[in-house]
Parts: structure tokens; sequence; C-alpha cells
């Protein structure tokens, strides 16, 4: 067990990629059957392949955008991971900017994710200093 506060290469270009806008860079994180849950989320709570996680996360596109992403934490167990991280983001209809707690448990086959549990805290204000 390693715990580390940088994320992995493969998270932090799927992250940025996100942010960037580019889905595709997100989803290559991926293999094809692989699920995405969300425990704590009224609906969906789970996706169920590739081609369902990619149509969720685009869509996602219409109402955030997505931005950094700092104080992480990362503790690797080998073929799962677990990260805690706090997201900086944007909504895309208003432009405020709001920030949101995750932690994920990401388990890997392969090198690629083929569960990723998503526990995020309800969307917040930004912090802003005064």
């Amino acid at each position: 067990m390693t715990e580390q506060t940088t994320a992995p290469t493969w998270l932090v270009q799927a992250a940025q990629g996100l942010a960037a806008g580019d889905v595709e860079a997100w989803m290559a994180m991926y293999a094809d059957d692989a699920v995405h849950e969300f425990p704590f989320a009224p609906e969906p709570r789970r996706l169920e392949g590739k081609t369902a996680i990619r149509r969720y996360m685009a869509a996602m596109g219409g109402s955030v955008r997505f931005g950094s992403l700092d104080h992480i934490r990362v503790d690797d167990r080998g073929e799962e991971l677990l990260v805690e991280a706090e997201g900086h983001h944007t909504d895309a209809v208003t432009g405020e900017p709001f920030d949101l707690s995750y932690l994920w448990i990401i388990t890997r086959r392969d090198g690629l994710v083929t569960r990723m549990r998503d526990y995020m805290s309800p969307r917040r204000p930004a912090h802003r200093e005064s």
C-alpha cells in the first residue's frame, strides 16, 4: 500500500482532457465493460459499459465545465486505488464557479478502469478570498 499526493499519470491525463472538454481523453482510462457508479447520486446510480459512461460524460458538458483538481491524496493498493481530491469547476449555464470533494474507489485490470465508485459531495459555491 502506497500513499501519495499526486495522482497517477493516466488519471491526471484523463482529468486534464476532461477539463479541456475532451471526453475521449477521459474515456481512454476505461475498459469496454467498465462500470461507473455514483452511490450517493439520485440518478443515474450505475453506468454499465463504456458507451453508457461516454454518453453520460458528454451530456455533463451541458451543465459542468470541469476544472482543476487539487488536495489530492492517493492510496495505491495495486489493483485498487483510492483517490481523494477537490475539484474546482464552473456551472456551464450560469458561469458560477463551484467546488466538489471527491472520493473515487477505482478498480483496474490490465491497466484500464473496470469499476469506479464515485462518491462526491453536493455542489457548493467556490471558496472566495475576501
